[in-house]
């Protein structure tokens, strides 16, 4: 009897041994799925950044003697998925260019490294830790975008570029757009604390403490600053600032946010500040920006 029924045993036992490896298999695919998407929602998004140099004849040439700082002046770009055509208009003006890109498509690059917070902040941020021995005379950090809401008089950062008065002030901003922001321990508005946590945590020991009446300034990060303003703080500086934003929890629009309203104040200017027009780009006797006057002034 027992051999007759041996075989069925036998059976039913391979059906449990398959049935509990399936199980296995099913646990370890539910593993993996939950620690790749289910965890997803709690981590900082991760991207990969390159760096693209926008090449002309003399920054090739300078680039591979890493003697950058013979340039008397350069324009880095902190690209994530923005058309960057308007570089081309840039070439007559022998202005060279170095982008640092987030894009998912991302530009021929010849350096990369993983970032996860801090919008341009970090880029620009990067640029000066990277370059700190070795920066040009003057630098311009701006956004990709040739166009937006908050690049005023002007509304192109094309002409910005073309008509700046590149060498008269340390720090220069590149619109008339303002802003004005606090910095305290305790408030309603959380964009408030970050400002005042980041000023206490990597600022202080540089600047003295938080400004008492807050900033008002001209926004958005986009601005020109000399190689002497950058280099008034050591480079650890620049690294203590932006180590804490990519360790920091708050997310990227707070911690991008408090440099802008800070930037001014890094580069050695008073918490409220406010250039006319004319002050910052060339200009006809009519008070309008002129980019023909400018080039014509630079080749006087």
């Amino acid at each position: 009897m027992n051999l007759v029924f041996h075989p069925i045993k036998k059976f039913k036992d391979y059906i449990l041994f398959i049935g509990f490896h399936r199980l296995i298999l099913c646990f370890i695919t539910l593993l993996f799925l939950f620690s790749t998407f289910g965890l997803s929602q709690f981590q900082s998004p991760q991207f990969i950044t390159s760096i693209y140099k926008y090449i002309n004849k003399t920054l090739n040439s300078i680039l591979q003697r890493n003697q950058i700082s013979q340039l008397a002046k350069i324009i880095v770009v902190s690209h994530f998925n923005e058309n960057l055509d308007w570089l081309d208009l840039l070439v007559d003006d022998q202005i060279s260019c170095i982008v640092y890109t987030r894009s998912s498509k991302p530009l021929p690059y010849q350096h990369k490294f993983v970032i996860n917070k801090g919008r341009e902040a970090v880029v620009y941020l990067q640029y000066i830790v990277d370059h700190y021995s070795n920066l040009p005379l003057s630098i311009a950090f701006v956004h990709a975008h040739r166009t937006s809401w908050h690049q005023k008089d002007p509304s192109d950062i094309v002409i910005a570029l073309q008509a700046l008065q590149w060498n008269k002030y340390n720090y220069t901003p590149l619109t008339s757009e303002k802003t004005r922001y606090e910095f305290k321990p305790i408030s309603v508005d959380p964009q408030v604390k970050v400002n005042y946590e980041l000023w206490q945590a990597v600022l202080q020991k540089e600047l003295g403490p938080p400004p008492e009446n807050g900033i008002n300034a001209h926004c958005c990060a986009t601005f020109v600053v000399k190689r002497e303003a950058i280099l008034a703080h050591p480079k650890i500086f620049y690294s203590n600032i932006m180590n804490y934003i990519l360790a920091s929890s708050y997310s990227d629009q707070l911690t991008g946010r408090t440099l802008e309203y800070t930037w001014h104040m890094i580069f050695g200017q008073p918490a409220h500040i406010n250039y006319r027009t004319c002050d910052i780009f060339i200009c006809d006797s009519n008070g309008m920006i002129s980019v023909p006057l400018a080039r014509k002034k630079k080749t006087q």
